[in-house]
């Protein structure tokens, strides 16, 4: 009797085929190596490769594919999301990147799975990390724009101006177009006006006005 296997079980499969030579009839070149594939899993799962090897295009008639503005490691995790339908990226750089490989071959999916991760991770990094942290969130913003990842930007550029005391003070937040720097000063956290009024509060506090009625 045959029994309908679970899509993790064809997945768990297909991952035995990743970057192995065996039934390979693709390869593709990058940074000056090579990373076999089958033709089969790329047309099912990637459209813009179902375009490419299906019609009258080069890749079309070709064995050994070119890739350009990809790293290897990069291009190696694009591939085990499209064998397995799962990623886990190093960290937020590698996500990005990933993002970025994922625009270029329309798996919009993808995008969401890695801007979802993105904005995980900097959510959970405390105030202190974000201050000392080397990565620079403006150029992400950028990235994410030119990449039209419109939810990663919007969330980013909120991210900004609600940890405006920390960004603020790195030298990247002068990089900030115009129109984000308005953004961000009108969304900003802590505002001018809290500022104001907390700074009025602590002087009154510490004046001779302010007394303890039970002391």
């Amino acid at each position: 009797i045959l029994t309908r296997k679970p899509l993790w079980f064809y997945n768990t499969s297909l991952k035995f085929f990743l970057n192995k030579p065996m039934l390979a009839d693709v390869v593709f070149e990058i940074q000056g190596t090579t990373v076999p594939a089958h033709r089969a899993i790329l047309v099912a799962r990637c459209e813009v490769m179902a375009a490419m090897f299906n019609g009258n295009y080069m890749e079309a008639k070709s064995v050994l594919i070119p890739v350009y503005g990809v790293s290897k490691e990069t291009f190696l995790s694009f591939l085990e999301y499209l064998y397995t339908d799962s990623c886990c990226p190093a960290g937020i750089f590698q996500a990005m990147c990933l993002l970025i490989c994922a625009e270029m071959y329309q798996v919009s999916r993808l995008q969401h799975i890695c801007e979802l991760f993105i904005i995980t991770q900097l959510q959970s990094m405390p105030s202190r990390e974000l201050a000392s942290m080397n990565l620079d969130i403006v150029d992400l913003l950028k990235k994410a724009k030119f990449h039209h990842s419109d939810c990663l930007s919007t969330w980013l550029l909120h991210f900004i101006a609600t940890n405006y005391l920390i960004f603020s003070q790195k030298p990247e937040f002068q990089d900030l177009s115009v129109e984000e720097r308005s953004f961000v000063e009108k969304h900003r956290w802590p505002s001018n006006m809290y500022l104001k009024q907390l700074a009025e509060y602590r002087k009154y506090i510490h004046s001779r006005k302010c007394r303890c009625l039970v002391m």
